[in-house]
């Protein structure tokens, strides 16, 4: 996570206050790491594959970020937004992307970095989907009536303006906000990864999603998982486990079901892993 933060002297540019309390008495009596026992009664929700225009959001974001256009273009700062739709067989992109005023020596080369990195993004793009893609960048920098602004921050971050987002409320735990996805309303950064259902619940049925379409991706077209908790039941004893599965035509779903079971109560009795996942660093939550 550092290195979001290159363009910001962590030591001489931020100030760090550390509260450390005691949570509510009910909740602390919850909190069991040998039972593990869920901390709330929530539900977490998972489905796969991702869309051509998921795929093309999640990878366009995670390319900007990357060492291809960070080595290229260092004025392109590290908070990237992606919004993608697509119209029919054409996939709308509007990139929200912060420059760092340092690399950027006035308007004209602002614009001029602005569209070598379009162009980027359109070649990039390209490798990802077959269809048109139409890009757009920092659309507010120029309005009907002609007045031209610039997105230039000093670090490459909107936190500098205190526009921090807290733990994500807006993110998901797959990178991306998918409106038209079933989606929970949880934040998983930030939260304990140890029984805080929210976080766990959320990545597990992401997980289990991706299992059934990698085993029998050849019959399924879609799934979508759905895991709700009760406060003080054990992790990998939930309320409800669901599973609904689309599949290809002419495709007889018995032959599959408790293989798809299988694959959903392994990754349950496993939960216990997603710690471990969570603390190195494997698992991320936006």
């Amino acid at each position: 996570m550092r290195s979001n933060f290159k363009h910001l002297d962590m030591d001489a540019d931020v100030m760090i206050d550390c509260r450390i309390g005691q949570g509510s008495v009910d909740l602390r009596a919850v909190y069991d790491t040998q039972r593990l026992k869920a901390n709330d009664t929530s539900f977490g929700v998972g489905f796969a594959p991702f869309t051509d225009t998921e795929n093309l959001v999640l990878a366009t974001e995670k390319f900007i970020n990357g060492p291809a256009v960070k080595s290229k273009l260092p004025a392109i700062g590290y908070d990237v937004k992606v919004m993608g739709f697509r119209q029919r067989d054409v996939i709308n992109l509007t990139i929200a992307a912060a420059f760092v005023d340092k690399y950027v020596r006035d308007s004209s080369e602002y614009f001029s970095i602005k569209e070598e990195l379009k162009t980027m993004v359109e070649d990039n793009a390209s490798k990802i989907t077959d269809k048109e893609v139409r890009v757009y960048i920092n659309t507010a920098d120029k309005d009907e009536t002609g007045i031209v602004s610039h997105y230039l921050t000093v670090t490459g971050l909107s936190m500098e303006n205190g526009d921090d987002g807290s733990v994500g409320r807006g993110n998901r735990v797959t990178g991306l906000i998918t409106p038209y996805r079933p989606m929970s309303m949880e934040a998983a950064a930030g939260k304990n990864p140890v029984t805080h259902v929210g976080k766990l619940y959320n990545v597990l049925a992401n997980l289990i999603a991706q299992d059934i379409i990698k085993e029998h991706g050849g019959d399924v077209e879609e799934v979508l998982v759905r895991i709700v908790s009760q406060i003080g039941r054990r992790v990998d004893d939930p309320h409800v486990a669901n599973i609904q599965v689309i599949y290809d035509d002419n495709v007889d779903p018995s032959k599959h079901k408790n293989d798809i079971r299988n694959i959903a109560d392994q990754r349950l009795e496993r939960i216990g892993d997603l710690t471990q996942m969570f603390v190195e660093g494997k698992i991320s939550v936006f």
